[in-house]
């Protein structure tokens, strides 16, 4: 006995414009699609339910290729700082919110909006008796207090390798951490089995409610023991209907591996080995090949010495596995791009690029020659289009977020939000990716760079399963595939601009069984 979904616009993202009214689903697998009255006549004895869907629109069930699920669960019950204009103020509800936990966290603050960068002192004033971390929008940068500095154990003479501590006027720790500095945060927050497991229902749960039912996800390292870790990923995984596709941080891929822990789940397999290779464009820590524009003393992190990154990336096929790597600046991508010619990928497999987000027309060609998949954040641009422009300069705004060019290499491209860095909203990526405009209201930023909805789309739904190989049942709307669909109240095929950002989810469906329903549909 199955449902019959009729009177809907079911676009099967198979072809561009393949669109069909009706599909009738058994056993969570779409049996067969078409016209209402044929379905209604083939199935007859079958139909255990007809739901009208009165026009709405349907499309696969998101992936997104890109979050930290954890990550993004504390985040949600911790303090949002991004809309945060005033520090005391941020600092009070600090306060307000307190958990019980040792730490005071916030999460998400912009030093462009507070007007300037917070620092120890600041933080002081407001809370002193408690250790405090302020985290930058793009995770990259942290803030912590004099109590929080003591308790990682920082002092004047202290040397991070791959990451930096701020220091004020009179080099004094000034409380500002990045990049690999941040580490040391990471281990003395780190939670448990049940702390993180927590934190992925809380995730998932959000995820549903945005038409999301899988992520390519890098959880290993951040949340405590990473075995513990992927044990919470288990005992949630086996009551909620999601698929996770985990990235293995290179800090903790030996103790992953001596465990023979990277078995495929039902519901969660593994994927390369994660490594940074340097920062964010926020924090002047992506690695450029020519200074910032805003600050010409600067060209950024290399997370790595050269000799230790070609080391990791050995590391890697060693044990036979892909490598994933965080580049952002130009001399990022050039250096991860020269080891993927070096030490090139297994045949049939992929490596992954992430982000990319500075590329001269010399790396997109050599980009066309690699086997790589493009793990990209569209709502990146629509966030920092600003931002762009100061740190990069007129000259190089033409390099940035070349979504148009990279699918042209015949990389794989992929879309995701790197939540809780921004939002998990796709409507936003699928913004970013078709307008190339602010959420602020801007200009076109080199228009040549759209991706049409249909590209925007299969990079949220089918490429994700090509990425992960779990394409043969997944993230197309066809026939034998399984029943996992979101439905809109409009057709994103018809909107433009900020319309996009209106359109509302009504329901998400996993395998024929609505997991999230923002109005119940008549049946």
């Amino acid at each position: 006995m199955g449902t019959l979904w009729v009177n809907g616009k079911i676009y099967t993202l198979n072809k561009e414009h393949e669109m069909t009214r009706a599909m009738y689903v058994e056993h969570g697998r779409i049996l067969k699609m078409g016209e209402e009255g044929h379905l209604r006549r083939t199935y007859a004895g079958r139909i255990e339910n007809i739901v009208n869907l009165e026009g709405k629109s349907v499309y696969p069930a998101f992936t997104d290729s890109h979050i930290h699920l954890i990550g993004y669960g504390e985040a949600l019950d911790r303090v949002d700082a991004s809309e945060s204009t005033n520090l005391r103020t941020l600092l009070e509800s600090m306060k307000e919110k307190d958990s019980g936990d040792d730490w005071l966290v916030a999460e998400g603050f912009d030093d462009r909006m507070l007007g300037e960068m917070p620092t120890r002192e600041m933080i002081d004033e407001v809370i002193a008796d408690r250790p405090v971390v302020l985290k930058r929008v793009c995770r990259h940068v942290a803030v912590v207090n004099s109590k929080g500095l003591e308790r990682l154990g920082l002092i004047h003479h202290t040397v991070i390798e791959g990451g930096k501590l701020g220091r004020d006027a009179e080099g004094k720790l000034n409380g500002v951490l990045y990049d690999a500095a941040l580490d040391l945060l990471y281990k003395e927050m780190s939670g448990n089995r049940q702390k993180n497991a927590a934190s992925l229902r809380r995730a998932i749960d959000s995820l549903f409610a945005h038409g999301i039912v899988g992520a390519h996800t890098e959880d290993l390292f951040y949340h405590g023991d990473p075995i513990e870790t992927i044990q919470a990923y288990e005992d949630v995984l086996d009551e909620l209907p999601f698929h996770a596709h985990l990235l293995v941080h290179e800090q903790v891929v030996d103790r992953v591996i001596q465990h023979d822990a990277m078995t495929k789940h039902r519901r969660f397999d593994f994927g390369a080995m994660k490594l940074f290779v340097d920062g964010s464009f926020g924090g002047r820590t992506a690695l450029l090949s020519a200074p910032y524009a805003d600050d010409r003393g600067q060209r950024g992190i290399e997370v790595h010495r050269p000799d230790h990154l070609e080391a990791l990336v050995k590391k890697a096929r060693s044990y036979g596995m892909n490598v994933a790597a965080h580049v952002i600046g130009d001399a990022a991508v050039e250096q991860f791009v020269s080891l993927l010619e070096k030490y090139p990928a297994k045949k049939g497999t992929r490596d992954r690029i992430i982000h990319a987000s500075l590329l001269n027309d010399s790396l997109l060609k050599r980009i066309r020659a690699l086997p790589v998949l493009i793990d990209a954040q569209p709502v990146f641009l629509a966030d920092d289009m600003d931002m762009l422009f100061e740190r990069l300069g007129n000259e190089r705004i033409d390099q940035v977020y070349r979504f148009k060019s990279l699918m042209e290499t015949g990389a794989l491209f992929l879309g995701g939000s790197d939540a809780p860095i921004s939002s998990v909203d796709v409507r936003k990526g699928l913004f970013g990716a078709v307008t190339r405009q602010s959420f602020k209201g801007s200009s076109t930023l080199n228009p040549s760079e759209r991706l049409s909805m249909y590209e925007a789309l299969r990079s949220f739904t089918y490429a994700p399963h090509v990425a992960t190989g779990t394409h043969g049942r997944n993230g197309l709307l066809i026939q034998s595939y399984n029943a996992s669909f979101t439905v809109w109240e409009e057709d994103f095929f018809d909107l433009k601009g900020e319309e996009i950002l209106q359109n509302r989810l009504v329901m998400t469906v996993v395998d024929g069984n609505p997991v999230y329903e923002a109005e119940v549909i008549t049946s």
